[in-house]
Formats: structure tokens, sequence, C-alpha cells
């Protein structure tokens, strides 16, 4: 009953966090021209995408461990990046793979800790490293994994949740030098960034919409930090009731540019 309980409760998070992030949609691994037809993966690994690979570290953004296979074997893609919403996504697919993560998952928080809460909290942690350990085995770089984001105000807990991640993959063989911490860039979000980086735990700042979580984060000593330019585009198109600007005056873009020469002011 416990285990029944508890499996259910877990779909239950990954419903909630699914319609939370409704507004996002997931990465599909294939690019597709204006008329919709697929572009072959070859023509893109041989154009834009390996443009980009020349001058920067790319990292694919799914927990869809085909897409990440066939993009990784392209030798262009070596960091992988997970959240709530791809780890619900596989939790639900009905995937046998996936379906394992899960059970596998339930069972051992089932073995470690009581309470349904802490359950929950924990089978969620462990699923979510359960992809992140497959998908390391697919990339040869960072993977990221995200502490749940609706403790983005509670720094200690966000403490308690990212150690205990990192806990997990060291558990499953996979090193911390490996694992970047998704932390959201709230005020209690770098303040636990700032302890965690000093245990050598390295972190991925995200839902960064300005300049100063930038600046803020930055200072503390993120490895990484994620800004948002789609979401900064948003606003800008909401608040202005404009709908298209040129690449360089997209606000989005204008905002990423002025973040990345942080490190030269």
């Amino acid at each position: 009953m416990a285990k029944r309980a508890l499996r259910l409760a877990c779909v239950a998070l990954s419903i909630l966090i699914l319609r939370h992030h409704s507004e996002f949609q997931a990465f599909t691994g294939s690019v597709r021209a204006q008329t919709g037809s697929r572009i072959s993966l070859r023509s893109v690994a041989e154009t834009g995408l390996s443009q980009l690979a020349a001058v920067t570290t790319l990292s694919i953004d799914t927990g869809d461990l085909a897409i990440i296979k066939e993009y990784a074997e392209t030798g262009l893609i070596t960091d992988a990046t997970t959240n709530p919403l791809f780890v619900s996504q596989a939790g639900l697919s009905g995937d046998p793979v996936y379906v394992a993560f899960v059970e596998d998952a339930i069972e051992y928080a089932c073995g470690k800790v009581e309470g349904v809460d802490e359950r929950v909290a924990l089978a969620m942690d462990k699923l979510a490293v359960n992809l992140g350990v497959a998908i390391s085995k697919l990339v040869t770089g960072y993977i990221s994994t995200e502490v749940d984001p609706r403790l983005s105000f509670d720094k200690e807990e966000t403490l308690r949740r990212a150690r205990r991640i990192i806990a997990l993959y060291e558990e499953a063989g996979v090193p911390r030098e490996r694992v970047l911490i998704k932390l959201a860039a709230t005020w209690e979000g770098i303040a636990a960034m700032a302890e965690l980086e000093k245990e050598g735990i390295t972190c991925n700042m995200t839902l960064v919409f300005g300049f100063v979580q930038a600046v803020a984060a930055a200072q503390y000593g993120a490895r990484l930090i994620s800004p948002f330019p789609g979401r900064v585009l948003d606003w800008h198109k909401r608040s202005s009731g404009k709908e298209t600007w040129s690449p360089r005056e997209d606000p989005g873009v204008v905002a990423v540019e002025r973040i990345r020469h942080i490190g030269s002011v």
C-alpha cells in the first residue's frame, strides 16, 4: 500500500510539474524549416551546429535519451541539461526504460525514508539522477540536474536537496565533477550556490531574466549562468505591444550579450 501511495503521489507531482511548465516546449531534437519539413541531422551538423561548436560548448536541453545519443554522436554536443519538466515527461512516458527509472526510484525511496512527502521528494531526486546517470553514458561533459524549483526561496532546503543529489550521483558512480546542480537565481538560490561551490559542487544558475541576477551569480562564483532570452522577449512583447524586433535589437539577445561581457566589466 505504501508503494502504491508513493507511486500515485509521484504521478500527481509529475502532472503538477507538467502543468506548471506547460508554456515551455521540450527540445524535439529535429530542426524544422519554415515549410515544416525535417532537416537532416547531417546538414545541421555541417552548418549551424558545427559553427556554434567551434566557438562554444554546446549542451542539449532534453531528457530524451535517443535524441541525446543521436546528437552526441555528431561529436558536437558534449553536455546535457534536464529540468523537472523533462524528468516528469520521462516518468509518464510509458517507455520501459523510463518506467524502470521510476520503479527504481520508488523502491529506493521506500527503503530509505519514512512518510509520503519525504518519500516523494527522495523518489523525484532519485528519478532525476537515474535519468542523469543514463545521460552521463552518452555525453562526455557536464550533466545539469535541477533542484525542485519550488524550493527557490528556501536556502537551507535547497542546500539539503543539492547535496543529496550529488550523493546519489556519487553512489551511482558519477563523480561530482561531471554534475552541475541547477538552481534558480533567486537571492536564496545564489546564497546556496555560493556555499555549494565552496564544497566543490558546481552550479548552473537558471531562471535568469536580468543583468542584476547574472552579476550576483557571477560575483558569488557560479560555474554556469543560464539566461532566458526567450522569456525576456516575451516580457517585452507583453509590456510594449510590439511583436517583432531585428536580431540585433531583440531584447533577449541584447540581455544575453550584456551578460556575456560581465567578466570584462
